[in-house]
């Protein structure tokens, strides 16, 4: 049998191109061959000769024949994607990573929180707890983003709140016509009507909000082994081999992105990964 070398992507090709914000698309993709993947996990996209970057997938692979990804213009190869044209052929490898525990939430309730462009990886897990919602618990979406404007997936909102789920959007910042919260997330945890104790709760976005979100959520009660975060910088092969990505005794890219706040605290990951920029 022919082995498959993990360094080797394979080719899959943009089919459609949906512009979210000023600096975000989202991207479906089609593979070369049905590939299942778990919300969570993440694939190495890469422009031919330019380089690679981990993205989190946004689709979910049994409601989704193909692919889809969110991509902020945020560097080179991002800036390339982000530019590339419907046709265009992409490179991938993976899906790599543990992706999110499902089997606690149970019959839970469940909170996800998001801000900016983590709402992207956390978009799947809306598909599988709304659409599979005899399986799983009451859904709270808290999701805050810097300006109206950096609202992604806006369109989608309604939508989330007729299949069940209670949503709430807020910005730091209001402009325009925007008339909804305006606010931290941290400041909207209270509204959430949820047993803290039994819930569960995946949290998603920049380093400084999932900080604070966490520490809030703990002192809100919740079992630090019941907070889910993930921690996605600073992967480059994806497979736990470079060393590029190892924070405490943990490898990022193999071991995560996606770990409990009780794994956080206990190995000091979030330290060990500040400490490893």
């Amino acid at each position: 049998m022919k082995r498959v070398n993990i360094y080797t992507p394979f080719r899959a090709e943009i089919k459609e191109i949906e512009k979210k914000t000023a600096d975000v698309n989202l991207y479906r993709i089609a593979l070369p061959k049905r590939i299942k993947y778990s919300p969570g996990q993440f694939f190495m996209v890469s422009v031919w000769g330019a380089g690679e970057v981990p993205i989190s997938i946004t689709s979910h692979s049994a409601f989704s024949d193909g692919l889809e990804l969110c991509v902020r213009k945020a560097g080179f190869v991002t800036s390339l994607i982000y530019n590339a044209e419907e046709g265009t052929d992409i490179w991938l490898r993976g899906p790599y990573g543990n992706g999110f525990p499902l089997d606690i939430a149970g019959n839970s309730d469940i909170v996800l929180i998001a801000g900016g462009i983590g709402m992207a990886p956390l978009r799947p897990l809306i598909y599988e707890f709304t659409n599979r919602n005899k399986k799983y618990g009451n859904v709270k979406l808290v999701y805050g983003s810097k300006y109206p404007d950096d609202v992604i997936f806006r369109d989608e909102i309604e939508v989330y709140k007729q299949m069940g789920a209670k949503v709430i959007v807020s910005v730091d910042r209001k402009n325009g016509e925007w008339d909804g919260n305006v606010g931290f997330v941290t400041d909207f945890l209270g509204s959430i009507k949820a047993d803290m104790v039994s819930a569960v709760a995946y949290v998603c976005g920049p380093e400084i909000m999932i900080k604070n979100v966490t520490r809030d959520l703990s002192l809100m009660g919740m079992p630090h082994e019941k907070i889910i975060t993930t921690l996605e910088a600073h992967m480059k092969c994806g497979v736990g081999k470079c060393g590029h990505c190892y924070a405490g005794c943990k490898y990022i890219c193999t071991d995560g992105p996606v770990f409990s706040y009780k794994e956080i605290r206990e190995y000091q990951l979030m330290q060990a990964w500040e400490d490893n920029k």
